[in-house]
């Protein structure tokens, strides 16, 4: 396969994970509200702005590592010809799909387990408050 062939779908993997930890990032400080479009959009996340802001700050770690694979693996990818194949960019692919997977269940345990209505008891085992914005205004997850 060609480098240039293969240049332009890392560069767009690159920018997609880029773009995903953005608007997750944003979401979790609440600068990114509920919408259709963007973020972990699931019942359990939509359900409030409080459980859209606590979910989302959970998913941020899996999707930073995610973008940072997908960054890595793009780099790589372009900078070794041997690497110049479709499979290399559905391997790319594959790395930000997986990351926004195993963001969905992180986001709903920490919502489940802030917010009572969830299906948690609102508990928090390090004694912070029971409000889940409070808690976030704390610094807590």
């Amino acid at each position: 396969m060609d480098g240039a062939v293969v240049v332009f779908p890392m560069a767009l993997e690159i920018g997609a994970a880029a773009l995903v930890t953005w608007l997750t990032w944003r979401a979790a400080n609440g600068s990114l509200p509920r919408n259709s479009l963007a973020g972990v959009r699931t019942s359990v996340t939509m359900s409030s702005e409080a459980a859209w802001r606590i979910g989302h700050r959970a998913a941020l770690r899996p999707t930073i590592i995610s973008g940072l694979l997908v960054t890595a693996w793009c780099a790589i990818s372009i900078g070794v010809p041997a690497l110049h194949t479709p499979a290399a960019v559905l391997v790319a692919a594959g790395l930000l799909v997986g990351g926004a997977l195993l963001s969905i269940p992180a986001a709903h345990r920490a919502v489940r387990r802030a917010l009572p209505e969830a299906g948690g008891d609102g508990s928090h085992p390090d004694g912070s408050p029971r409000d889940p914005v409070a808690r976030l205004e704390r610094g807590g997850h």
